[in-house]
């Protein structure tokens, strides 16, 4: 049988022997498909024992062991009993090659100590390695002891503190060990649709854009609200049908959203007590271009236990919340009202915030929910960044439904404003909630338009130009800003 995977040209050392290959980057950059690719080769050249291991493995379908039997089918290697032709049995939970090559699937937070009862390991892949621990690392690299083994570690770099950053970034490269950083440029696999989600990301939040797909480490200064306050770890929650259990007891989910406009996606959240000082935030949505009246679709998908659950929302949104109860949403709004932000912080501020790692974005908040620095001295301030709340001054007129309008009378208002829709390119009415007025620390801008107009904004402002969305102070001469009505 004559096999033909494609790998890619930066990946081919994987195929070298090295006691540890590890591969780091950012997403849709080929690492796990590679080398299950690479994998499934050894696999069929000799008799070969590989542990496919992660932090935990929970269900075994959303494992790698899922990743590995789709590529069987995909490329027809399954055996087939009838006619006798194939190269792989996939049973429920091991898959074996004819030649006796066997790949077993493990968690290691509670089974590394099982590893030391399996002989003669040859291959030992760890995916997700980010946040493997000290301790697992400790018990694990000993336990791959046979000659000529291998190590492979695969993961998106997240913490540089971690134990996983350190033993195999910082720490010197030894002399049998593979270092690959590897990015979505480097990948000629990449449908277009993900282009175009990696496109709009790095337009609208290029610092995300860094983390998630060129796979930049979220240090956290000291300017991070939330610095020393997060840990990243699964705490392995089970629903039993009825109720959400931790360590065999029953915990309360609760659930809160927020409505997306235009670039700021929506987001919702899921997150319970572990006790008096714990928060756990075990699920997330997060998407930009969602309109309530797909919420509840997406509810139902990634949430289904919160059905007849309370959730809360933002009161500036009446409409939105209207229309979520009437498709069947418990919710209600959140009470707002001066300095609620700031008691909100101080609240959560006592608590120890444990994230799924699963929640990524929720992660990413975390990381970048800052305080403002004072430009003169370098010092931390108590006023509040916040990159969403784009902001142009209460002097500018906006284009309404009535008409040209100071937003300055707009605050506490609402109404339908002209807005650019994105997909069909023509301008359009929206509606608009939640008029504030601009933070009175934040740095101002002015933009001198070539008819003699000056528009005033915060730097976080997106404004439209030629070369699409660019924020107020990464504009230049060049960037011509565009009337969507004229």
């Amino acid at each position: 049988m004559e096999l033909k995977f494609d790998v890619i040209d930066r990946l081919l050392p994987i195929f070298e022997p090295y006691r540890y290959k590890v591969l780091y980057g950012g997403r849709s950059s080929g690492k796990t498909a590679t080398i299950i690719r690479y994998l499934i080769i050894r696999a069929i050249e000799r008799k070969t024992k590989i542990i496919c291991a992660r932090e935990l493995e929970g269900s075994i379908n959303e494992s790698t062991y899922a990743e590995i039997r789709d590529f069987i089918y995909d490329n027809n290697l399954q055996y087939d009993r009838e006619n006798k032709n194939g190269l792989f049995y996939v049973g429920a939970s091991t898959i074996t090659c004819t030649n006796g090559s066997e790949f077993k699937f493990k968690g290691l937070r509670s089974g590394v100590l099982k590893l030391k009862s399996i002989p003669n390991i040859d291959i030992c892949f760890i995916e997700e390695a980010e946040t493997i621990t000290n301790d697992v690392w400790e018990i694990l690299i000993p336990t791959i002891r046979k000659e000529g083994s291998e190590i492979i570690v695969c993961f998106n770099p997240r913490d540089r503190e971690s134990a996983t950053y350190q033993r195999f970034i910082e720490a010197p490269q030894r002399d049998n060990e593979l270092r690959i950083e590897i990015n979505y440029p480097d990948n000629p696999f990449n449908s277009q649709t993900i282009l175009d989600e990696i496109a709009y990301l790095k337009e609208h939040d290029y610092a995300r854009y860094e983390h998630v797909y060129l796979g930049k480490v979220l240090d956290m200064t000291e300017d991070v609200i939330f610095k020393g306050k997060t840990k990243i770890l699964d705490m392995s929650l089970e629903h039993d049908g009825r109720t959400w259990r931790y360590e065999n007891k029953a915990i309360e989910m609760f659930y809160g959203m927020d409505f997306g406009f235009s670039t700021d996606p929506a987001a919702m959240v899921e997150l319970c007590f572990l006790d008096k000082k714990t928060i756990y935030i075990n699920r997330e949505i997060y998407e930009t271009k969602l309109l309530p009246n797909k919420y509840m679709e997406r509810i139902k998908e990634v949430m289904p236990e919160s059905k007849g659950k309370q959730w809360y929302a933002d009161s500036a949104r009446p409409d939105s919340i209207a229309q979520l109860a009437f498709d069947g949403l418990k919710v209600e709004g959140a009470e707002k009202f001066k300095g609620s932000i700031e008691a909100g912080l101080e609240y959560l501020q006592g608590f120890t915030i444990i994230i799924n790692p699963a929640c990524k974005n929720m992660i990413y908040e975390a990381h970048n929910y800052k305080y403002k620095t004072d430009k003169d001295s370098g010092k931390v301030t108590v006023d509040i960044i916040d990159a969403n709340n784009h902001c142009l001054t209460g002097d500018t007129l906006v284009d309404t439904v009535d008409g040209q309008v100071k937003i300055s009378d707009l605050v506490g208002e609402s109404g339908l404003v002209w807005s650019y829709n994105e997909d069909t390119k023509l301008p359009e009415l929206n509606r608009f909630y939640d008029v504030r007025e601009t933070n009175k620390s934040a740095d101002v801008y002015e933009i001198e338009m070539d008819d003699g107009r000056v528009i005033k904004a915060t730097g976080y402002h997106p404004v439209l130009t030629q070369r699409g969305w660019v924020i107020v102070d990464e504009l230049t001469e060049e960037d011509s800003i565009l009337n969507i009505l004229f």
